[in-house]
Order: structure tokens, then C-alpha cells, then sequence
């Protein structure tokens, strides 16, 4: 966890805490990846059938939102300074630097992705310059066009469209809190909004399973992950109050520190409960009824929040999450997992060789159970992590520090630090990226 500029450095366990972090978006990336192959060869709609592979249809369409803690830690982290600035005093956040970094973290990897999709996959499908235009502009989910290799990538304008609204909501917060001096008070009128943000994901899961036929372009619009996005900026708020009044932190904060592993077994309650899928088939893939898709919001808001309370509470360490999340391997993947996320599909479509460099591109959903699961996977995830370490060191990363170097000249010094001094990292969602 990152400390106030100028408290004290931070100790060891702290050092281990952005490698637990690092290695989440590494295991939450891979998990994205297996998932999508697993829903492309044997997790199938009922129509196709009872469950293909039994217990592992089961368990893999039980899978509860391995994006949640991304979005979490995008609240978390873009928000933290915000919250200082309400419960500490400290100056306000540079909203120019701000937007600059949360742009060159998200956009040149995605336009990239973009060019690619249009020229191999969907080359013979375009038609005008607003085809080309749309995807590069986000406009993709709204004025819905489908682009073969982009199938995931309606998050990058839900993440896109929350970088904007955060300075927004923060200032709500601001002024809602401004009327006392008590931090635990500022605190709890600072988290009004949040709780209606997760009433708002709640409320379009049961409005877009209730009002439109199966997979409506509206079902990638933000709201959906309205919820996720709050828990993280909560989280922020009372990892904030923990600093200033650290005798009024919240309750659960002292559990996590004490028993950081009993978060993570309760996270198995609502997989659990997911796998059987309420009001659904357990093992399939069907466009969920509206108490179905309620429920699944709600289990993937509780999962999320319990796998990342222990990974952000300063203190709630434990061996199983330094071995498990803080070996090499993951936090590897946690740094290139920004662009595993955006190129896995591109990479299936080379596999199932549909595309316009193959002559027709046809829609991965014509394409399922048309192979093996292994023999799908093993091409994917070489292919993806190749291409994620190209995208991350010949792109990503020279972009970020470069504008790291010219923010650095204007940063305030309320910024949030790291063990060293140095800016404290921010990990981002959809994405999977940090600035």
C-alpha cells in the first residue's frame, strides 16, 4: 500500500503487497484467458446439450468475475489521492496529469489492437471510415459494430468513461463531506455515492436481462460494473481514514490483518454458489434470466471484494499470499497483463484461422465446441504472452515513462510514494495495466 508523501517509507510487508498485487492481475489475466478458451470449446449454451464435461463444465462456467478486481483496484488506487485530498487536507490531484496518464495507459495498446483487428480479421467487412473510425473513438459499444478480435474490449470504454466520471463523483464525495470535521463521519458521507453506484450495477443487470432478448449491445455499457468500481474507491476512503484516524478503521480491517487467509475461503462461498448457477443450467452458457443475472452481479460484487480486501488491508499479510501471488512467474504476468487481455480473442481467431487474411471471418460464437479444449489453449497462451511482452516492452512501458517524465515536473507533492520515494503504482482494471 502506498503511504502519504510525506509519512514514513514503507517496511517490508508493504513491498510485498504490490507484488501480491502484481501477481492477482497476473493470476485474474490468465484466468480471463482460460476462461474465454474454456466457454469456446466446452462451456456451451443448453441448447448444445447437457454439459459436455460434467464437474469442469460446472466449474468453469462458475467463474464469478475474474475482471472484479480489476475494476476494484482502479477505484482503488485513481481514487486514493482524491480521498487523501477530502479526509488528510492534502491538494487536490492534478486533473490534467491525471487524464494524460490514464490516456496513455489505456489507449495506445488498444489502438494498436484496433489496427490489427481491422487489417487481418475484419478487413473485408469494412464498408466506410466510420468503420474504421468507431473502435478507435469507443464508440464501438454504443453505435454497436461487431469486429472480430475486439470481442472483449467493450471494457476499454467502461474504463475509459470511469477515468472521466471519478474526478466527478470525487467532487461529490468532496462536498458531501465538507460539513465535518470528524474524519469516521467525512468518511461515511463520502461512501453515499458509492453505495448507489452498486444499487446501479445491481439495477441494469435486472433491467438489461428483463428487457432485451440475449446479448444486447447495452450489456456492455458501464453500469454493469458500476458496483466493482465503488467497492475499490471505498476501499480507498477507509484505507485513507486508516491513515488519518487509524483507531476508527473499519472493523474488517483488523480481521484481515489478523486472519488475512479466512477472506480468501469465504470467497469460495459465492464461487460455490455461482457454479450451481441459480435460476440457470450449471455447466452451460445461456443469457441469464433476470433473477439469474441479479444474483451473479451480486455473488461477483461479494467474490471480488473478499479476494481483494487481504491484498490491500496494510498488514494482512500471509505466506499462502506471498508464495502464491508473489512468485516471479505471476507478477511477470501481472505487469503484461494489460495486453493479454486485449489480444487473446485476436489470437483464438488466428487459431480457428477465421478472418479476412483467411478469406471470411466468421463470429466465434458459429465456431464453438469446433475444437479441443487443450487444443485451443496451448496456441492461445504462447501466443498471447508473446505478444502481450512485445506489446508491454516495445509499447506500453516506454509510453508510461515518457509521460511519467513530463508529469513529473508538474506532480504535486501530495502524490502518493512507494518504499523508495517513488510514485506509488496504479494498477488498472479491464485493462489489466498499471500507469
Amino acid at each position: 500500500m502506498a503511504t502519504p508523501a510525506r509519512g514514513p517509507s514503507v517496511k517490508t510487508p508493504d513491498k510485498k503487497r504490490i507484488a501480491s498485487l502484481d501477481g492477482i492481475r497476473g493470476v485474474c489475466a490468465m484466468i480471463v484467458v482460460t476462461t474465454h478458451v474454456a466457454f469456446s470449446t466446452f462451456v456451451l449454451p443448453s441448447s448444445a446439450g447437457p454439459p459436455t464435461e460434467g464437474i469442469w463444465s460446472i466449474l468453469w462456467a462458475g467463474q464469478v468475475g475474474a475482471i472484479g478486481p480489476f475494476f476494484i483496484m482502479s477505484g482503488l488506487f485513481l481514487y486514493r489521492p482524491f480521498a487523501r485530498a477530502t479526509l488528510a487536507g492534502t491538494p487536490q490531484p492534478r486533473l490534467g496529469i491525471y487524464l494524460v496518464r490514464r490516456a496513455s495507459r489505456l489507449l495506445p495498446a488498444f489502438w494498436v489492437l484496433c489496427a490489427f483487428s481491422l487489417i487481418v480479421l475484419n478487413l473485408s467487412s469494412i464498408t466506410g471510415v466510420w468503420d474504421v473510425l468507431r473502435p478507435f473513438l469507443l464508440l464501438h459499444i454504443y453505435d454497436f459494430h461487431w469486429y472480430a478480435g475486439l470481442d472483449v474490449a467493450w471494457t476499454v470504454p467502461a474504463e475509459t468513461q470511469f477515468y472521466i466520471a471519478l474526478p466527478i463523483i470525487a467532487w461529490v464525495m468532496h462536498r458531501l463531506a465538507r460539513g465535518v470535521a470528524d474524519p469516521a463521519r467525512k468518511a461515511r458521507r463520502m461512501l453515499i455515492p458509492l453505495g448507489l453506484l452498486v444499487v446501479v450495477q445491481l439495477g441494469w443487470a435486472l433491467y438489461i436481462n428483463s428487457s432485451f432478448g440475449p446479448w444486447p449491445p447495452q450489456f456492455f455499457y458501464p453500469f454493469g460494473v458500476s458496483g466493482l468500481f465503488a467497492i475499490g474507491m471505498a476501499m480507498a476512503v477507509w484505507s485513507v481514514l486508516t491513515e488519518v484516524s487509524p483507531d476508527k478503521a473499519p472493523k474488517f480491517f483488523s480481521w484481515a490483518t489478523k486472519r488475512p487467509n479466512l477472506f480468501w475461503l469465504a470467497a469460495l462461498v459465492p464461487y460455490v454458489i455461482n457454479c450451481a448457477q441459480p435460476f440457470s443450467i450449471p455447466g452451460t452458457a445461456d443469457w441469464l434470466s433476470p433473477e439469474a443475472a441479479v444474483i451473479r452481479s451480486a455473488l461477483m460484487l461479494i467474490f471480488s471484494f473478499l479476494v481483494m480486501v487481504p491484498l490491500v488491508v496494510p498488514g494482512a499479510s500471509s505466506r499462502l499470499m506471498e508464495v502464491s501471488l508473489g512468485n516471479w512467474p505471476l507478477r511477470f504476468l501481472g505487469r503484461i497483463s494489460y495486453g493479454l487481455y486485449l489480444w487473446h480473442f485476436a489470437v483464438m481467431y488466428l487459431v480457428f484461422q477465421s478472418g479476412s487474411i483467411f478469406g471470411e471471418t466468421v463470429p466465434v460464437q458459429a465456431l464453438l465446441g469446433k475444437f479441443g479444449f487443450w487444443e485451443l489453449l496451448v496456441p492461445t497462451v504462447v501466443g498471447t504472452i508473446v505478444i502481450a511482452t512485445i506489446s508491454y516492452y516495445v509499447l506500453e512501458r516506454p509510453i508510461l515513462k515518457l509521460t511519467d517524465r513530463l508529469g513529473k515536473k508538474k506532480t504535486a507533492p501530495s502524490v502518493a510514494t512507494s518504499e523508495a520515494g517513488k510514485p506509488a503504482p496504479e494498477f488498472t482494471s479491464s485493462g489489466a495495466g498499471r500507469p
